[in-house]
């Protein structure tokens, strides 16, 4: 059979790929279009089984190659609504070879806004007539009652999808065509294979971004479909002739937005309460699709027993198979790290470093004190008694190998570890811890619901049975005695458990002074008293640097886990060549995406950083130049000032002294001269003589006798 499929490297596309590849039990030949913009990618193409690429550029020979297919599937989430409209008219004309099926997948936005019809909603549990404590009538929650195919002809669609109703319609008018079998497909809101709609969502939960909103009231459901359960559809549809005109595909699941959307965030991320936020306050390109509040029934080739689900109960029952999922088509890998070595080897500064590097933020960089501290802290009573057993811990000794077991480990199970990964440091530090935290018994039937209940049974035990059960663990971590072969088929079989086991492991070697000394100095974290740092020493170095064939922590993950420790002599290199050592290890299994920034976007944000801290300097130089030049001018004119007053004052002082010199002069001038000099001038003013000069100084001369006169009386 030849299949043509319409954008064939699309979301909707691959899935069809995948599932259309066998009908009727035989391979099929895929022809397609790529997406607009999209050039050919071979290796993809192939993997997809897409024989060819058909060009829309030549319209005879793409009309030519479309007719000659027995199958066409066009996806409107991701064609251009001109060019189905262009197919779906050539196809009402043209003269039909042989046998066409022709699947016009559309959404049920279609139906977005159809007229509904309330009705209660009743649990198994609930009274038929809730009251409350008064006896008053409790408001009844309504949902919309569920349409179905029949109730094709009432569908109304949200304002933007008007083109695809007549886009359905005129695939309908297709019917009464010889050898052209039309359908129409009305998809839920799609999910899985990496995700479209609940990408964003699915994102911000990896990254463990508390971003999440749910859109007022949040009550509102949700019909969706696993994008392959789409795919499978159009595949029974392919084959099966008897399937009616317009099919309706959604899952089992009746799921309000809430619920999904909680759903995601158990899964992924930190579990927390998703605030409900008016709609303008919620930023996102689904937002329509997402206020949708519609029941649909699926149509009958979905009731049908025999249909092959992918996700029939929806994606909140199967959202660990979805979130694998998403993880696989976006690439995304857990980083589990295991980094071990001798305290003072500074491990905790490149377990930063990595962590930075590929862990985001709040990276689950572990050590085995924050984890003890993280589980005291807890407001619980399990919290409460372990915190009463960490004080009762004498000097040097540890809690229980199981107890300490138990806390790493749900520490690494919880959903950021599972998906993101971890750096754990410094833990295990030897082959017995690494083998109870990374081994778990092989279960025989039956057997898991015996250790449920005695778990149940431990919870409820008090606090002396805990701190004898203590003491039996503490005996417990001793070696165990050598068995005969007889017994040797009854002990319990044990394997690694997948779910915690790190993917990547690093020794850091260093020579005891040399640790010792980055204590000391404060270049690493560590006991800082000399005989704690002897005691911690000594005890991992005869976990794993025993010469007597104790097998150590680094043995545990070659013989058990396949896994090669990296060693680095961190003596022998720096920091950034340790760093760089380790990168190099990682990358080593292939890339990853993890949402990571690339080499070049590290090397300009390095370069950008640089730029702007040397901007700052710059600033800065200039800044304080500034304010020097302005300092030296407030000090030169307070300087001018201060000469300008002191002149002042010095005149004053001078016109002050030079008045007080000249006190005695005045006095003479005004008793023996002034008095004649006035008569003088008085005489001249009367006698208007022709030399007044000459007549004043005969005058002076004159009366000069009386002067010298008056000199002497005085």
């Amino acid at each position: 059979m030849r299949i043509f499929i319409n954008n064939a490297d699309s979301y909707v596309g691959r899935a069809l790929c995948a599932d259309l590849r066998k009908v009727y039990d035989q391979e099929n030949k895929i022809l397609g279009t790529l997406s607009q913009g999209a050039e050919a990618d071979a290796e993809l193409l192939e993997s997809m089984g897409v024989k060819r690429v058909v060009s829309r550029l030549d319209k005879q020979k793409y009309t030519s190659d479309i007719l000659s297919c027995s199958l066409v599937v066009y996806d409107l989430q991701s064609a251009d609504v001109e060019d189905v409209e262009y197919v779906i008219k050539e196809l009402k004309v043209a003269e039909l070879k042989h046998d066409v099926t022709f699947v016009l997948i559309s959404s049920v936005m279609v139906w977005a806004n159809t007229r509904k019809q309330y009705v209660p909603v009743k649990d198994d549990e609930e009274e038929e007539d809730p009251v409350d404590e008064e006896g008053e009538e409790v408001e009844v929650k309504k949902r919309p009652k569920e349409l179905t195919d029949a109730d094709l002809e009432r569908r109304l669609p949200s304002p933007a999808h008007e083109a695809w109703k007549y886009l359905e319609t005129l695939t309908l008018s297709l019917g009464s065509k010889e050898k052209l079998r039309p359908h129409v497909v009305g998809a839920g809101v799609l999910y899985g294979n990496g995700e479209r709609t609940f990408n964003d969502l699915f994102k911000a939960a990896w990254l463990t971004q508390p971003i999440h909103k749910i859109i007022a009231p949040g009550d509102n459901y949700l019909p969706c479909v696993h994008v392959r359960d789409v795919a499978r559809l159009v595949r029974v549809v392919a084959s099966d002739s008897t399937v009616g005109p317009y099919l309706l595909a959604v899952d089992h699941s009746r799921l309000t937005q809430a619920n999904i959307i909680q759903g995601i965030i158990n899964q992924i991320s930190h579990k927390r309460e998703v605030p409900i936020c008016p709609a303008e306050e919620v930023d996102s390109d689904f937002k329509e699709v997402l206020s949708l509040d519609i029941i649909l029934e699926p149509s009958a080739p979905l009731k049908d027993p025999s249909f092959s689900w992918w996700c029939r109960d929806g994606i909140v029952a199967n959202i660990e198979k979805v979130a694998a999922e998403f993880c696989k088509w976006r690439n995304l890998r857990p980083i589990k790290m295991v980094v071990i070595g001798p305290p003072g080897c500074g491990a905790e500064r490149l377990c930063a470093q990595v962590a930075g590097r590929y862990l985001h933020e709040e990276p689950p960089h572990l050590t085995f004190d924050q984890i003890i501290a993280d589980a005291c802290s807890a407001p619980t009573r399990a919290a409460r008694k372990l915190n009463k057993k960490v004080r009762k811990l004498e000097p040097g000794k540890k809690l229980p190998l199981k107890l300490r077991t138990k806390l790493v480990q749900s520490r690494l199970l919880s959903n950021v570890c599972r998906y993101r990964g971890y750096i754990l440091e410094g833990y295990p530090t030897s082959f017995a811890e690494a083998e109870a935290l990374f081994m778990e018994k092989v279960r025989e039937e039956g057997e898991e619901e015996e250790a449920e209940a005695e778990a149940e049974e431990g919870e409820d035990e008090g606090e002396e049975e805990g701190e004898e059960e203590a003491d039996e663990e503490e005996e417990e971590e001793a070696p165990p005695p050598e068995e005969d072969e007889e017994d040797e088929e009854q002990r319990p079989k044990f394997k690694v458990n997948e779910s915690v086991v790190p993917e990547y492991g690093v020794l850091i070697q260093s020579a005891v002074a040399r640790c010792k000394e980055r204590i000391f100095n404060g270049e690493a974290k560590g006991p800082t008293r000399e005989e704690d740092f002897v005691r911690t020493t000594a005890e991992y170095q005869g976990a794993n640097l025993a010469e007597d064939g104790t097998p150590s922590t680094s043995e545990f993950f070659l013989e058990q886990c396949g896994l090669k420790m990296l060693p680095i002599n961190i003596d022998a290199c720096s920091e950034e060549e340790a760093f760089q050592a380790i990168r190099v290890h990682i990358e080593s299994k292939g890339q990853f995406f993890n949402y990571l920034r690339s080499e070049e976007d590290l090397v300009r944000e390095e370069q950008e950083k640089l730029e702007r801290i040397q901007q700052e300097r710059d600033a800065e130089q200039r800044r304080e130049l500034q304010e020097q030049a302005e300092k030296e001018a407030a000090l030169r004119q307070k300087l001018a000032g201060e000469e300008d007053l002191r002149r002042k004052v010095i005149a004053k002082n001078e016109a002050a002294h030079l008045e007080q010199e000249a006190q005695p002069l005045r006095q003479y001038l005004l008793a023996h001269v002034v008095p004649t000099l006035t008569a003088g001038l008085t005489e001249v003013c009367k006698e208007q003589p022709e030399d007044p000069i000459e007549f004043l100084a005969q005058y002076l001369f004159a009366h000069a006798q009386e002067v010298q006169t008056m000199e002497l009386s005085s």
